[in-house]
């Protein structure tokens, strides 16, 4: 989908920084020895705004607050060193099954509870009155902040709105990693095809590569749904066909375009990033966690673009762009809380995929 629109200036890293003390002792005698003068303490960045180029679908962009500039861990699984990662319309903390920190977040949600018109309405200097007006008061207890973990998909990944068709079709670039029902292995799929009619679906394939316990992915194999008479129910062990109130199948596709799992029986899914290559994975026994519902990875940053309690709302007014929702949000790095907004996501020249982030650290 097309969702250029050019908006604003080039992009740019404009941090405002404040010195901490340099020195225990401004002057010290002249016959005073070097080691009784206290060593400068290092420079922190206390504010700052970054707009960089977040367009790649598989790459992340990573951010340390701590020192306002993008770093680039040679690991970023194994690496503390970053704070944020940014991706397309992914926001990801260092925390839960995102990453080895401890990074959490919290939503105020100062506009979570806009309507699509309103949040249309708004414009730049609303967005920064906002982030202005958030202070240390506005910190909640720690146990407010969350980390990184499965939310439910919000309906949209595994299709998408087709201009030169007219019409949805399935998108596989999104795959998920699956625990199969009542212990009998794990698998991979992705739906490579969505048979419409009209603006009802008629049916899908599901590509899939299993996995038996203790065991490596197979040769991929396709499962046909057909949603003309109602929900659709795969096992990707084979056999029969399955049956709601069963524990024969893994997952489900309805008419209405939801995936349903079994979770009932033990079943779960956890999302494949997309950098990772269905093709080529070995296994899908190997995931942090398995929720039982279609899994997408989110946190304080929602996972949605179609709401606004998230960053952006996409397709206000039947548009084709990306409207900023100017909600603020806290980020919590060690005992260090930050107020973070991203206010825009458009380049000089209206690419999408280039977010510009407002930060302060509060304490």
């Amino acid at each position: 989908m097309d969702l250029s629109l050019p908006t604003r200036a080039a992009s740019r890293w404009t941090p405002r920084t404040r010195l901490l003390p340099l020195l225990a002792t401004l002057l010290a005698p002249l016959s005073a020895c070097e080691s009784e003068v206290a060593a400068p303490e290092e420079e922190v960045f206390e504010e700052g705004e970054i707009s960089f180029d977040a367009s790649s679908p598989t790459d992340f962009v990573y951010l340390n607050l701590a020192n306002g500039a993008r770093v680039s861990p040679s690991d970023p699984a194994a690496s503390t060193e970053w704070h944020m990662a940014f991706r397309r319309f992914s926001v990801r903390l260092n925390s839960g099954v995102s990453g080895p920190g401890s990074v959490s977040g919290y939503n105020l949600g100062n506009n979570a509870g806009a309507s699509g018109d309103q949040v249309a309405a708004l414009a730049p200097g609303d967005g920064e009155t906002a982030f202005q007006a958030v202070t240390e008061a506005d910190i909640p207890a720690s146990s407010a902040f969350i980390e990184d973990g499965l939310a439910s998909d919000p309906g949209s990944t595994w299709f998408r709105f087709d201009p030169q068709a007219g019409t949805l079709v399935a998108d596989p670039r999104a795959a998920w990693k699956v625990q199969e029902s009542s212990g009998r292995g794990h698998a991979l799929f992705r739906v490579v095809e969505l048979r419409m009619e009209g603006q009802r679906p008629l049916g899908l394939n599901i590509e899939y590569r299993r996995q038996d316990p203790g065991g490596t992915l197979g040769e991929a194999g396709i499962a046909t749904a057909d949603l003309t008479r109602g929900p659709a129910y795969v096992g990707f062990a084979g056999g029969g066909r399955p049956q709601a109130g069963s524990c024969d199948w893994d997952i489900g596709v309805s008419p209405e375009f939801g995936v349903l799992v079994n979770g009932d029986c033990g079943a779960g899914t956890f999302p494949l990033d997309a950098a990772q290559d269905f093709t080529t994975q070995a296994r899908a026994d190997d995931a942090p966690e398995y929720a039982d519902f279609l899994a997408v990875i989110a946190g304080a940053f929602p996972a949605s673009v179609t709401d606004a309690g998230g960053i952006f709302w996409y397709g206000i007014r039947n548009s084709n762009r990306l409207w900023p929702t100017y909600n603020v949000f806290l980020v919590m790095v060690d005992q260090d809380v930050y107020k973070v907004q991203v206010h825009d996501y458009y380049s000089a020249t209206g690419a999408s995929g280039f977010p510009s982030v407002r930060f302060q650290r509060l304490r």
